[in-house]
């Protein structure tokens, strides 16, 4: 089972400790590319239309507010015919067989009006995951706070992001949550005007009292100084208050993804009473998210009803204005296996669930006898899985051994072979970034991620190793399935094509982390990172350059470091996707990570549950669980 698999066991929610230390300056790491680093061709693979792109921060200077953009407003992809989709002739047949599975970006919209009452009942996001969550924290646990367990359902933040039939399938969109307003003064200032009419929920030591600019003052300084994401937000300076319903940020520097990163899913807020409680801030989640929590058992049930004071309105075509949310009661049930949740989802006791492979999501689809339907998308970028290497040593120093490695792994082979062709190669530059909303097919990538031994040995000899070398790769101890046959088939390639001998070292996953975010892996290690952030600086300055303590691999290449910081500095859109393209053709050409291969994703739900879906980032059920908000069942 994939929730199961090593990628996942890989990274626990520490791993975000890490990540977001990543703008904190760390001492100078050796050189792993040669001092000039080979500049990339423009590599441009031939793929989908473009994404829908989420509307760009507001450009300075913006002397007055600008209320978020409407999510009805939100642009949408024009349908494509199956057809003519890019991508592979498994998944696109699969699709044409089964008319009621879309791709992600061409999910049609509703057919019934929003309609109130009802239960929505979910158990982990996928197969073989596990319901429930430890405690109600979020500055100390990422996806199982405001994912699995659902926290965006009880708690609110500054901004908010929603994935459903309106808005935010591709890129996510910052919308309003306590801030119903925002301008951009200069490009270190930032004005957010606050709703007047939010509200906490109705529980002591609370109370439902209203929300006030003190509040949010005091969670953005909890993020900040103290939370596992406090790299990232270290690059606000100050929180000030200028009147009783407006706040004033400022950041160190031009920061053009602060709208974004203010709009994460785990960058959420709680009453600040509740750190003065016995157990603080774990023992219940008191948010002013639109349902608030009810029952709950750690690490099993939990239930949640409607807020009755919640003060985001509905954005759905039709029924915009209206109050939300549209369910009575969520609940998070515990299922102990794979089994059990699908036989809950084919009874209709469960309303969703995320399937692995071609071959199991038409069991199930076949068994569901019509009730069911759902959509097909890439992995979510926070869990491309690639291989790390120590670039700052022998033999991963030299360029040519890494295009060596990359070139000898058939990863055509791996895909046809592990994932039942519904596969394609990982990146770690997110497709949104570069104006895709469809991943390269394999012929598509760089030169060097291309199956081709012969020019692998090649390359391994003039690096001085005609005749192999041996290595080691660290991974997780419980590694089984696809991911398991992924680095068997590997390991095969490596050793037949280029005579190098891979040895597999599993460890517990805390070990496996520890030398991950120390660097102090011998050789190799897998990372399948889980993380919940939309930011795109997460995926370029914080894991690439060479500054940020994210950086794991020891890249340390002065035209990484350049774009990594041009990305989050300019605010023109333009200028940005230049960045991230240049920083996608450096990866393809100097194989600072190797990227193997990622699955497509199925999630399934039951036909009678409207405007609800996952999209490129968020999962349905788990990152995605504060759009429940705008779902609804149909009779």
């Amino acid at each position: 089972m994939f929730g199961k698999s090593l990628f996942f066991l890989t990274v626990t929610s520490v791993v975000m400790l890490l990540v977001t230390l990543s703008c904190r300056a760390a001492p100078p790491t050796a050189t792993p590319v040669p001092s000039t680093p080979t500049k990339a061709p423009a590599v441009v693979p031939t793929v989908a239309p473009a994404p829908t792109v989420a509307p760009a921060p507001t450009v300075r200077p913006a002397p007055t507010a600008t209320v978020a953009p409407a999510p009805t407003a939100a642009p949408t992809a024009t349908a494509v015919p199956v057809a003519q989709l890019k991508l592979p002739k498994p998944v696109l047949d699969f699709m044409a067989k089964y008319s009621n599975m879309k791709w992600y970006t061409e999910l049609p919209k509703p057919t019934t009006k929003p309609k109130y009452g009802g239960t929505y009942v979910k158990t982990a996001a996928s197969v073989g995951g596990v319901a429930g969550t430890p405690h109600w924290d979020f500055r100390t646990s990422s996806s199982s706070i405001a994912g699995q367990a659902s926290g965006g359902l009880c708690y609110g933040g500054l901004l908010r992001s929603v994935t459903d039939r309106f808005v935010g399938l591709v890129t996510q969109v910052p919308l309003p949550d306590l801030a119903e307003s925002w301008k951009q003064i200069d490009e270190l200032t930032w004005e957010f005007k606050l709703y007047p009419n939010a509200y906490w929920h109705d529980r002591p030591p609370v109370n439902g009292r209203r929300v006030t600019a003190e509040d949010a003052k005091w969670n953005i300084e909890q993020l900040r100084d103290n939370s596992i994401y406090r790299g990232s937000f270290q690059i606000i300076r100050d929180v000030t208050i200028k009147d009783p319903s407006t706040i004033v940020i400022k950041t160190g520097e031009p920061y053009a993804h602060l709208l974004q990163l203010l709009a994460g899913n785990p960058h959420v807020f709680s009453a600040p009473e509740m750190e003065r409680e016995p157990g603080g801030i774990k023992t219940w989640c008191i948010g002013f998210g639109p349902y608030k929590l009810v029952e709950y058992k750690p690490n099993d049930f939990l239930a949640y009803e409607r807020h009755p004071k919640y003060h985001i309105k509905s954005h759905v075509k039709g029924d915009e204005g209206a109050q939300l949310p549209y369910f009575d009661r969520v609940e998070n049930i515990p299922l102990p296996d794979g089994a059990t949740q699908i036989a809950a989802l084919i009874a209709g006791k469960i309303y969703n669930l995320v399937i692995f492979g071609i071959g199991d999501t038409e069991k199930v689809l076949i068994s569901g006898k019509g009730v069911l339907e759902g959509m097909v998308n890439p992995q979510h970028p926070g869990t491309n899985r690639h291989i790390a290497m120590r670039l700052d040593r022998s033999p991963f120093n030299d360029v040519r051994v890494r295009r060596a490695l990359s070139m000898a792994i058939d990863r055509q082979a791996i895909i046809d072979t592990a994932y039942q062709k519904a596969a394609y190669p990982s990146q770690q530059i997110p497709i949104d970034t570069l104006g895709w909303d469809t991943p390269p097919l394999p012929n598509e990538r760089g030169k060097y991620l291309q199956f081709n031994p012969t020019e692998a040995k090649k390359l391994l000899a003039e690096a001085g190793y005609p005749d192999g070398f041996k290595t080691t790769l660290e991974m997780g101890g419980a590694s089984r399935g696809p991911d398991l046959t992924l680095l068997e088939l590997m390991q095969f390639h490596w050793k037949q094509y280029l005579n190098v001998d891979l040895t597999f070292k599993p460890l517990e996953a805390l070990t496996l982390n520890k030398n991950l975010y120390a660097r102090t892996y011998e050789d190799m290690t897998v990372v399948g990172f889980v993380s919940a952030s939309g930011v795109w600086d997460f995926y370029t300055y914080s894991t690439m350059n060479s500054k940020s303590l994210g950086n794991w691999y020891n890249i340390n290449d002065p035209e990484v470091d350049k774009w990594t910081v041009a990305q989050r500095t300019t605010f023109d859109r333009g200028k940005q996707r230049e960045a991230f393209q240049k920083l996608f053709n450096l990866e393809e050409e100097n194989i600072y990570r190797l990227n193997v291969v990622a699955p497509y994703i199925f999630t399934i739900w039951n036909a009678r549950l409207q405007n609800a879906n996952g999209g490129l980032y968020p999962w349905l059920a788990a990152f995605a669980s504060r759009s429940l908000e705008t779902a609804w069942f149909k009779d």
